[in-house]
């Protein structure tokens, strides 16, 4: 699902996300492999061998996130931009080794065989947060947020990218999201707790949670009416 730009939606039953500025990835796991491809479909796994340690969490999924590089706690674009250019895997390793990238997931499209596309945006959130992501030290969980304007306050005072806003009640749809998630720039300065990028900023471990195992899994096929992935 693609956003749309716009303003920041406040009626209606929403949720809310840091728009981290990094470069959206699919995290396809299948028989214990894992392929990153971007919205174009190009493979980078190679790229980021520090998300290797997605397939001891997650036996088959396919998770929709982003890469993010962090620069003094904030975002740099300048960063990605470099290990994207990266074609040698060895040197994508020692880059990684120096100055690793954090996978920041926001949804889950398929679980152990199990299609969640079709499920609600809260459902799939809530599958999401019940994995147990302990052994991959470079993967976290975007926070989702209830209070649209309290977390616009903190990205305004942080010189963050912007607010991600994402109706409940909707299914995953691959190309545009038809409004039903908003990408939200910041607009004037505030004041506010500088508290959101702290378990970005540090070793990139997820709270430990329970997990679940389901039986044998299903590929799901890219959809051929869309130029995208997402």
């Amino acid at each position: 699902m693609l956003p749309v730009p716009g303003d920041l939606p406040v009626e209606g039953a929403w949720s809310y996300e840091v728009d981290w500025a990094g470069v959206r990835l699919l995290a396809d796991v299948d028989e214990g492999v894992l392929t990153l491809r971007t919205a174009d479909g190009e493979d980078v796994t190679a790229r980021f061998p520090e998300f290797s340690g997605l397939v001891d969490a997650v036996a088959d999924g396919l998770l929709d996130g982003e890469a993010v590089m962090l620069d003094g706690g904030s975002p740099s674009a300048d960063a990605l931009g470099e290990r994207l250019q990266v074609s040698d895997a060895q040197r994508a390793r020692a880059l990684a080794r120096a100055r690793p990238a954090v996978f920041m997931v926001y949804d889950v499209v398929r679980l152990y065989g199990v299609p969640l596309d079709p499920r609600p945006l809260e459902e799939r959130r809530a599958v999401l947060s019940r994995l147990d992501l302990s052994r991959a030290t470079r993967i976290q969980i975007s926070p989702a947020y209830d209070d649209g304007p309290a977390l616009l306050a903190g990205v305004v005072a942080q010189r963050l990218s912007g607010v991600i806003a994402k109706r409940r009640g909707t299914p995953y749809r691959p190309g545009d999201s038809g409004g039903d998630w908003v990408r939200v720039a910041p607009t004037a300065p505030t004041s506010a707790p500088p508290t959101l990028l702290s378990s970005a900023s540090g070793t990139g471990e997820a709270p430990a949670t329970t997990s679940g195992r389901r039986p044998r899994h299903a590929r799901r096929e890219r959809t051929p009416q869309h130029d995208t992935l997402f």
